[in-house]
This record gives structure tokens, C-alpha cells and sequence, in this order.
């Protein structure tokens, strides 16, 4: 008995730290002389969903209730974990059943919320997080959750973006460190004092939210943009501001600041008020690898692809998929593909080593400038949905974004468009993790569109 409650404590503080394959280790060492520990297969079953292995932990759930068949804490876990694997009809009738069986957990009621938000039913989680948030006015996640039902439904009111600002509490953005303390800015005037506009996530996020810096044209005070370093040679001259300076060097001395996506809230109260992407200069000589490699195809159709985002974003495993996916597109006679691909999923092309089926780019790109000169010489971008789908949505390209059932709220619902970006198409998941479907007909449309362009 001391073993195992030695075994348990280790197995909680590996969890803790982590360290998930010594929480299992000594999860596993428990059961084998404990083989009907349900705490044990509980608390088994949390870290291999934490590991992303959502299938051994609806395992262990079902073992932790074994004889516990009404415990509402295991069967809110197991309701999570079919969410994960995107089996939503499952996932919303154990949601309901926790919440039948503890009524009171706000805990559940929230999960149950997010379960019918990536199930792509907004309305109904919405109420939900209504529910959540008149219970507890502090809760952080409801907050946030209900921001992104409301601006995927269209309403851009100011409660919505109010909740939208509780995002700077999330537990997932606690290693984050605002370069700041200063006031937040609310579009009151300057009067002469300074404001920082800074960059907060992913590249994306910065390219979607540049549309807004033209708006603080003509403040009575001073700009100062402080983005990535990355985007610096490409934004340099988007109105709006009077000093660039790198996210990777301490804040200059300024008197307000505001992150950059906060500026839609000041800035849009409705889809129709969404500003154009504005207009992004391209240096000379940027891009000249990449270019020489493009001019090799001749009166190809070029088409640009990318197969996956950030590896470190939390969402990447829904938007993303494989290489071998694309594959099909170099069969549309006339076509020659590139990618675009960077970051640790390009491994995954020098593994393949599909040249000259598909031409190596993204290693010849050191910053946003060289990729933007190569997206301007390219007919199309086929790609799934990443920081490079804002850039070629930017200036204008085409693109197709390949977009997951439950993708970025941005892109709404049920369009095949967006209001954001007039150069993008969006082909949709039409059931949750479904790509073969997309894929398919993605092919069908660009064997169509390509025999339509060459007929000129």
C-alpha cells in the first residue's frame, strides 16, 4: 500500500511536470498490482489525453468506471476525449449526462459548451457560456469562448470584443509577457503622448490586423509598431504609424499601448465595417531564389502549396495533414508545384524528396519579403489554413485556403468566401476531419479551373 501511494504521488508529480511518459510509467506500475484502481485508470486516462492520444484515454476512462458508472468527473473526461477525436455525438451525450448527474460543476457545463462550439453549433454554445459566465462573472474561459461563438456568428457589438480582451488570462497565454505595462489605449486622443501598437501571437495574427493601422492616420501623437522582425521589410511602409521597432528588443518609452488585435474592436462593430488588407511593398530584390527557381516553369500553371502552420500552435493537428495529400495536383495537366513549406514540417518534403514534382522554395525564404515576392509570381496558392494564407490574402493573390470543420472564426460560417481577404476561396471540411472529401474536391475544381485559364 506505501508503494502505491509512493507510485501515485510520483505519477502526479511527473504529470505536473510534464513529464507524461513517467506519469504513465507510474500509473502503469500501479495497476499492475492494482488492476481495479479507477483513480489510477482516471488520472491515466487525463495524461494520455494530454499526450494527444485520445483513443487509450477513452480506454482508461471506460476502466475507471467500471463499477463508478455515474462518477460525472470521469464521464465529463471521456465526453472530452471523444471530442478530441471529433466523434460529437458521443461527446455531447456524455456532456449532457455528467451535467445531468452534477448539475452544479460549472466545469462541465463549460466543457459541454466548447464540445457544441467545435461541433460547429455557435447559437446553442453560446448559451451555454451565458450560462457559465451569470454563474461566475470570473470565469475566464467562458469569457473567451463565448467571444469566439459571437465573432463566428457575425456580432461584432462591444461586449463581444470585451470578452474577446479576456484572452490576455488565459492559462495557455500565461508564459506570455506583454512588452508593457502601460495603459490600454481606448481611442481616446493622444494630446501629444505616445502609443504602442504591439504585435501579440502568431504571424497571422499581425498580417490580419496591419488593415487597421491606416485608421490611426492623423492621431495628435506618435505611432510606434512593434512587430516580428520577420514582417519588418514587408510593413515598413503601411501607413499608420512613425517608428517601427523589432518584438525581439524592449519597448521604446511610450504613454499608452494597445495589441494589435484589439484594434478591431475600436475599429469594427460589423462584417460590413471589416477595412480592406492594405497595401504591402515588396523590396526590391527580395524573393531572387525563389524567382529564378518559379521562372524555370515556363507558361506552367504555378501553384504554391502549403500543408501545414505552426507545429507549436495548439490547433495545428486539425488544420494540418500530409504532403502526400497535395500529390494529386500535380496530375492536372499544365500544373508545376512549389512549396512554400517552412519550419519542421519541411522535413517532411526533404524525406519525400519530390523534385521536381514539386519545387523546394521555402528554404530559399529568410523573412515575409522573400515569401511575398514569390506569392506574386505564382498563378494560385492551394494551401491549408496558416500565417501564409493572410499574406497571400493580403496582397491579393489567389489562394485557396483548405480550412478544418471547426476552423478560425474569421472565416465565419458556411462560406465559401470571406470578407476579409476578396482573393481567398475557402473549401471547407463538410464533416469534422473529413480532407479526403475536400481534397477531392479541390482536384475536381483546379483540373476545371486550370483547363479553363490555359484555354485562355
Amino acid at each position: 500500500m506505501d508503494d502505491v501511494k509512493r507510485w501515485m504521488q510520483e505519477a502526479i508529480d511527473k504529470h505536473n511536470a510534464n513529464d507524461l511518459k513517467g506519469a504513465i510509467d507510474a500509473y502503469r506500475r500501479i495497476l499492475a498490482v492494482q488492476p481495479r484502481n479507477r483513480v489510477a485508470w482516471g488520472n491515466l486516462g487525463v495524461v494520455y489525453r494530454k499526450a494527444k492520444r485520445p483513443d487509450m484515454a477513452i480506454a482508461c476512462y471506460r476502466r475507471a468506471l467500471d463499477g463508478d458508472e455515474n462518477n460525472a468527473g470521469v464521464i465529463g473526461n471521456l465526453a472530452n476525449a471523444y471530442k478530441d477525436q471529433e466523434d460529437f455525438e458521443r461527446s455531447l451525450a456524455y456532456h449532457r449526462r455528467a451535467i445531468e448527474l452534477d448539475p452544479k460543476a460549472i466545469g462541465l457545463l463549460h466543457n459541454y459548451g466548447v464540445a457544441l462550439s467545435e461541433a460547429g453549433l455557435p447559437v446553442e454554445a453560446r448559451r451555454v457560456f451565458d450560462d457559465v459566465v451569470a454563474r461566475d462573472p470570473n470565469h475566464i474561459d467562458g469569457h473567451w469562448d463565448r467571444s469566439i461563438c459571437a465573432l463566428r456568428l457575425g456580432d461584432f457589438s462591444q461586449a463581444s470584443w470585451d470578452d474577446y480582451d479576456w484572452r490576455w488570462k488565459l492559462q495557455e497565454l500565461n508564459n506570455y509577457v506583454p512588452p508593457t505595462r502601460a495603459p490600454i489605449w481606448r481611442g481616446e486622443k493622444l494630446a501629444g503622448r505616445t502609443l504602442l501598437v504591439y504585435s501579440e501571437q502568431g504571424f497571422g495574427d499581425t498580417l490580419l490586423a496591419l488593415r487597421y493601422l491606416p485608421k490611426l492616420v492623423g492621431l495628435d501623437g506618435k505611432v510606434i509598431l512593434r512587430c516580428q522582425p520577420e514582417l519588418r521589410r514587408l510593413a515598413g511602409d503601411v501607413p499608420g504609424f512613425h517608428e517601427m521597432v523589432s518584438s525581439k528588443d524592449p519597448a521604446p518609452p511610450h504613454d499608452l499601448a494597445i495589441p494589435m488585435m484589439s484594434l478591431m474592436g475600436l475599429f469594427t462593430r460589423a462584417v460590413a465595417e471589416i477595412p480592406p488588407p492594405p497595401t504591402l511593398r515588396v523590396p526590391e530584390g527580395a524573393g531572387e531564389k525563389a524567382l529564378r527557381l518559379i521562372a524555370r516553369a515556363g507558361d506552367r500553371f504555378k501553384i504554391g502549396i502549403i500543408w501545414s502552420g505552426s507545429v507549436t500552435f495548439r490547433g495545428n493537428l486539425r488544420r494540418a495533414v500530409t504532403l502526400d495529400r497535395f500529390l494529386r495536383f500535380a496530375d492536372v495537366p499544365g500544373v508545376q508545384l512549389f512549396s512554400l513549406q517552412k519550419g519542421p514540417p519541411h522535413d517532411e518534403y526533404v524525406a519525400a524528396d519530390p523534385n521536381p514534382v514539386i519545387v523546394d522554395l521555402g528554404s530559399t525564404f529568410e523573412d515575409f519579403a522573400d515569401m511575398a515576392a514569390a506569392l506574386r509570381a505564382l498563378d494560385l496558392v492551394i494551401m491549408t489554413d496558416s500565417s501564409v494564407a493572410h499574406l497571400a490574402g493580403t496582397l491579393g493573390v489567389p489562394i485557396w485556403d483548405l480550412v478544418n470543420f471547426n476552423t478560425y472564426w474569421i472565416y465565419f460560417l458556411g462560406r465559401d468566401d470571406t470578407a476579409w481577404y476578396p482573393s481567398m476561396r475557402l473549401f471547407r471540411q463538410e464533416k469534422p476531419g473529413d480532407w479526403d472529401e475536400v481534397f477531392a474536391r479541390t482536384g475536381r475544381e483546379l483540373a476545371r479551373h486550370v483547363a479553363e485559364v490555359r484555354r485562355g
